[in-house]
């Protein structure tokens, strides 16, 4: 029977082999011809970040948001319309469940082998993967009640150690700053949180949203979340201040920590993007073991880096050598905003900023997962090889105190409790980020970064390593580094694009359509024209009015046009602009 089995899979695998994973090709093989299987399916192509970045460059934090948001949605929604347009019109029974994001290109459903198989040999999916649904959760690696003496401080050790409240002295203590706590919830109830919670009273919002369920009510049954939430800004009313950033406001996105997949953490980082959140504080984490969709999730933090959001993500609590890669969760062994001077092998960047666990001697915790981090063998990056003298991406990127960590309890909304665990360090490090934005609202991501790991306290080896990052975070210092002026771009009104801009083509070679954006700097008259190589138009896109800001366009490819290169032309207010595309069929 095991040899028979073996035989379907080879065979699948023969016939889908780099589209269809080898977990679900098992998967497959074992199913019922009728059996439902979840499986995330990745469109061809991703947004042209270089298109958003350039057109967002002269934008304020606010407006890059919206404006990257609404490329994001047109994007996805172009690359995923004719897929989700086929599952919904296959046989009743054989589809369920179709799920979209944008804050990275996906698919999710529950469909038959057959439907799976068919949906394998689309030209516009690139990949269909099995859904892992792992306990996420990256556990504390204890729980206790405090003793009587811990309730006594005035402040948490760990607040204490990184010198926030010396930071509070100079009046920046995260007002202005909402984080999402995307955990298992928050008790909006505790005293210590209640008046800090986040409102959106527009759209009808308390608190935040739980994914979980599908409701809008992210109550914290498990205690991890309001632990997390209690260590960013936790204010003290109940006693003891545990929160870095104790004027913060906490928005709350529960998701199942026991049985999650990844569709459900990023749609609360799109809640979190759309709603405001400035930083997002993640205590979870798939183990490589677990085959996580690393590519995508790399692909959704670098869209957060240009939508200007700061994750703060844990590493994990799995121990491990720092002279191999593969100890360090996803998503976060995803690259930060910033390259520390250390980080002599290089690559892409994205918003994550990986933290470590510290004690309160300043010793990595021994429970701490360490680096190193590769993409070396994933497309369409390949980057940060470990191959001597290459070093791979260090991980982690910072570290801060994660034993013994005093916060707030789920079940008490006047009592604490403590945890150890990389998941109590990431919400100091959120925490951190509060009062840096706090301090001075204009910083981008990489800056964020760079003040927190250029001002941190080395320990172990000198400079960035693979056990503390850069070291253990001071936040008094970081500030105080905030506070000097950056460059003159930092200040004035945001400056337009003065001209047109086109983005790349996807995907790219084309094939039966053509999706690219266009971003135009006045309202006005455009004209978007494909050339052939000899400069001859051979077919038009569009002609008319348009007005200012970005425009998406689907081209479906005419039939009698032949394979080879041509040039997508725009013309209009602010001159032309140039694309090229390379068309295969």
């Amino acid at each position: 029977m095991k040899g028979l089995l073996t035989a379907l899979v080879l065979l699948v695998a023969a016939g889908y082999a780099g589209v269809i994973s080898d977990p679900l090709q098992l998967e497959m093989a074992q199913a019922a011809p009728e059996q439902l299987i979840p499986v995330l399916i990745k469109p061809v192509g991703r947004a042209d970040l270089d298109y958003i970045n350039s057109v967002a460059a002269g934008m304020n934090n606010s407006e890059r948001r919206e404006f990257v948001v609404t490329v994001l949605k047109d994007f996805a929604e172009a690359a995923q319309r004719p897929l989700v347009e086929t599952l919904e019109a296959m046989p009743a029974g054989s589809v369920s469940d179709i799920q979209t994001n944008w804050i990275v290109s996906a698919v999710g459903c529950w469909a038959t082998p057959e439907v799976i198989r068919r949906i394998a040999l689309r030209g516009d999916v690139e990949w269909v993967h099995l859904k892992t649904r792992p306990d996420i959760l990256i556990e504390p690696v204890n729980t206790r009640e405090p003793g009587r003496g811990e309730l006594d401080l005035a402040n948490a050790w760990g607040v204490d150690k990184i010198n926030a409240p010396d930071v509070w002295n100079l009046g920046y203590e995260g007002q202005g700053v909402i984080v999402a706590v995307v955990d298992t919830g928050v008790n909006y109830n505790h005293n210590d949180l209640h008046n800090n919670m986040w409102h959106d009273t527009d759209a009808g919002f308390h608190y935040g949203w739980n994914f979980a369920s599908g409701n809008p009510n992210p109550m914290d049954t498990h205690g991890h979340g309001t632990h997390c939430a209690g260590t960013v800004a936790g204010d003290g009313t109940s006693g003891t201040n545990t929160g870095v950033a104790p004027q913060a406001t906490i928005m709350a996105l529960k998701i199942s920590m026991q049985l999650s997949d990844e569709q459900q953490c990023w749609d609360a980082y799109e809640f979190a993007t759309e709603h405001g959140a400035s930083v997002v504080s993640s205590s979870f984490g798939w183990r490589q073991s677990w085959n996580p969709a690393r590519q995508t999730w790399r692909e959704a933090l670098e869209n957060s880096l240009a939508a200007g959001v700061n994750h703060c993500i844990a590493a994990g609590n799995e121990g491990g050598n720092p002279g191999t890669y593969g100890d360090i969760r996803t998503p976060g062994d995803c690259p930060p905003p910033w390259l520390h001077p250390d980080q002599t092998t290089t690559g892409g960047l994205s918003s994550v900023i990986t933290v470590g666990a510290t004690d309160s001697n300043d010793n990595i915790a021994s429970f701490s997962s360490v680096g190193y981090s590769t993409w070396m063998f994933d497309s369409p990056w390949f980057d940060y090889p470990d191959t001597a003298p290459q070093i791979g991406l260090i991980d982690p990127d910072i570290s801060a105190p994660g034993v013994d960590i005093l916060s707030c309890s789920y079940s008490n909304p006047s009592g604490y409790t403590e945890m150890d665990g990389t998941s109590m360090a990431t919400p100091h490090i959120a925490g951190c980020v509060a009062l840096l934005l706090s301090a001075n609202p204009n910083l981008t991501c990489a800056q964020v970064d760079s003040l927190l790991e250029m001002t941190a306290v080395d320990r172990g080896a000198a400079g960035k390593d693979n056990i503390f990052g850069a070291g253990r975070v001071d936040i008094y210092q970081a500030v105080l580094a905030a506070l000097v002026p950056i460059g003159e771009e930092e200040s004035g009104a945001p400056a337009e694009p003065a001209a047109m801009v086109l983005s790349g083509v996807s995907p790219n070679p084309a094939g039966s359509h053509a999706r690219f954006s266009l971003y135009i700097p006045a309202s006005g008259s455009v004209t978007v024209s494909i050339l052939d190589i000899t400069g001859r138009t051979v077919a038009s896109v569009h002609g008319g009015e348009l007005t200012l800001g970005s425009h998406s366009f689907l081209w479906n490819v005419p039939e009698a046009m032949s394979n080879g290169l041509y040039f997508i032309r725009a013309e209009g207010p602010g001159g032309q602009a140039i694309s090229r595309m390379t068309l295969l069929r």
